[in-house]
């Protein structure tokens, strides 16, 4: 009992102390190949079938994306030369591994996850940046990107021996600064100028975030030859201005019924309540005789053989 009680609380110690981990899954083999790796092409094909005959089944229409999101496709390109400028680029940013929890070990099966970025000294990865796009609410996005770009790193640390410095992108369309919430703990960012950093200086903690804006993102865009168009630019500039969730809002469906069977049973119900209101008033209200039937009252009549 005396040695239960000490496993017990040193478990509970361990497990309360805020500065140790859970051990991270085991993620085999893990690669970074190119976009036009041919396992990866059939695998997005097939994820793609898998994803329409999804919708189909749950009967859900696709929306069309607002002018924000696919202007952002546009920013990317841009965020990414500009990036170019200060780190060496790579084309291999698709990372393939095994999920644990879905027994990819013994099925021999892969899985795929794109990057938005990763910069290369040589042949190693060694940064991997993560784009959020951003309106008025940026902290949730920032702390997303961070918590993705942790569980990058520690693939590619599992894969190659290394852990590359991490960053996140922050493309924001709002106006006045974005909020990236507290710089503190493990998934605390902070604002990082990219012209004054080296890559091999990037602190681990709090993660470096490079801020843009909408507007430059797009200019680096049409510099290096994509078409942006500029009723599709202002329409964008609107939903940042008003944020991301304002920007389109949805449509109110109401569910589908059968209206013939509806009407059917709108009409049994009022049938009965006629009944049941006209069997009530019939008990309640007093009934009036008619004169002919009116009860008659015998007089008594005085006289010769009435006894006294």
């Amino acid at each position: 009992m005396r040695g239960g009680g000490k496993k017990a609380r040193k478990a509970v110690s361990l497990n309360s102390h805020p500065h140790i981990h859970p051990a991270p899954p085991d993620y085999g083999k893990v690669d970074l190949v190119p976009f036009n790796d041919a396992e990866y092409l059939r695998w997005s094909e097939g994820f793609a079938f898998r994803r329409r005959r999804e919708r189909q089944r749950e009967g859900k229409v696709r929306i069309e994306p607002a002018a924000l999101s696919i202007i952002s496709f546009a920013a990317e390109f841009g965020v990414r030369s500009i990036l170019s400028r200060h780190f060496h680029l790579g084309d291999r940013r698709i990372l393939r591994y095994q999920d644990p929890e879905h027994d990819d070990h013994h099925r021999g099966r892969h899985r795929f996850r794109e990057l938005d970025a990763v910069a290369f000294t040589g042949d190693k990865a060694t940064a991997v940046f993560e784009f959020k796009l951003s309106g008025l609410g940026s902290a949730s996005a920032v702390s997303r990107a961070a918590k993705q770009l942790r569980s990058a790193a520690e693939m590619i640390r599992q894969g190659y021996g290394h852990t590359p410095k991490i960053a996140v992108v922050l493309i924001h369309a709002g106006e006045g600064h974005p909020d990236l919430g507290k710089p503190g703990g493990r998934y605390g960012v902070r604002p990082t100028l990219l012209e004054k950093v080296r890559l091999d200086h990037l602190p681990d903690q709090p993660i470096p975030c490079f801020i843009f804006s909408m507007k430059e993102a797009i200019e680096e865009a049409r510099r290096i030859g994509h078409q942006v168009d500029h009723e599709l630019e202002r329409r964008a500039a609107r939903e940042g201005k008003h944020g991301l969730h304002s920007a389109k809002p949805r449509r109110l469906r109401l569910p589908s019924l059968p209206i013939g069977e509806l009407l059917t049973a709108i009409s049994w119900m009022t049938r009965g309540l006629v009944r049941a209101v006209g069997h009530v008033t019939r008990k309640v209200t007093r009934r009036h005789t008619p004169s002919h039937h009116a009860s008659y009252r015998r007089r008594r009549r005085s006289g010769r053989g009435r006894r006294r």
